[in-house]
């Protein structure tokens, strides 16, 4: 019997406010935990809306078209790399690497353009899938004799990480900043 009249007076449908004491006529406070949660959810909703509205979500590398996983995926998928290898992935799916458009970017290139290709920008995209000079390096990404798709297939694919690694080591494109595999 008092289950149900906790539950009623919980929707709201008990005593008129006025016949109350004075004591029980304010509404009573809410937990911390639950203020702190309603407002956790909040921030991250509105946290959401403007990154997804920032100009810079479009420009990541790292364009994943399951972009709603969080971020702890990428780490949960990249927990046994060595430090060197997660350093490599995460500058690549970010595009701020050593590839002459990044450096042309920040002013530390004379240009953007890639050292085998005059008049193409060296971005991330043409390091993995479209430079020349690299064609035979870039069999390594091959899988199952099919192409990858995107770059976004290859950086936010768990099963294409160590090919994308193999990859970079095979063309000693970033040997001087990441050194070779030891």
């Amino acid at each position: 019997m008092g289950d149900v009249q906790a539950k009623i007076a919980a929707r709201g449908r008990s005593s008129d406010i006025k016949r109350l004491p004075k004591v029980f006529q304010k509404p009573l406070p809410h937990s911390a935990a639950a203020r702190k949660q309603a407002y956790r959810k909040l921030a991250d909703k509105t946290a959401a809306s403007i990154w997804s509205s920032s100009p810079r979500y479009n420009r990541l590398a790292m364009r994943d078209l399951r972009m709603q996983r969080p971020v702890r995926f990428f780490h949960k998928a990249t927990a046994k790399f060595t430090r060197r290898q997660h350093n490599i992935m995460v500058q690549l799916r970010t595009g701020h690497i050593g590839l002459n458009g990044h450096l042309f970017r920040i002013g530390k290139s004379l240009t953007p353009d890639c050292p085998h290709c005059e008049g193409v920008t060296e971005t991330v995209a043409h390091f993995l899938m479209a430079c020349p000079r690299y064609e035979r390096e870039r069999a390594g990404l091959q899988r199952r004799a099919r192409r990858p798709d995107s770059v976004a297939e290859l950086l936010t694919n768990p099963d294409a990480f160590r090919r994308v690694l193999r990859f970079v080591d095979a063309s000693k494109r970033l040997s001087t900043i990441f050194g070779d595999e030891a």
